[in-house]
């Protein structure tokens, strides 16, 4: 089964990025967004709070 619907492969082979963005203070999320392998890439104000990007990338397939 397919963890990454294909429209968001982008057709690049058997990984695809992986993008997450979470409210700076949600220390609990971004724990686990570092142990999963993704890294901060871009910090931003958005819905009334500063934000913060993850990205990496994983296998486009899970199991």
């Amino acid at each position: 089964m397919s963890a990454v619907p294909d429209r968001h492969r982008n057709g690049r082979g058997p990984q695809a990025e992986v993008i997450a963005m979470t409210p700076v203070a949600d220390i609990p999320s971004r724990r686990l967004f570092d142990a999963v392998g993704l890294r901060e890439a871009e910090r931003c104000g958005r819905w009334g709070a500063d934000q913060v990007l993850y990205s990496g990338r994983g296998p486009a397939s899970a199991g």
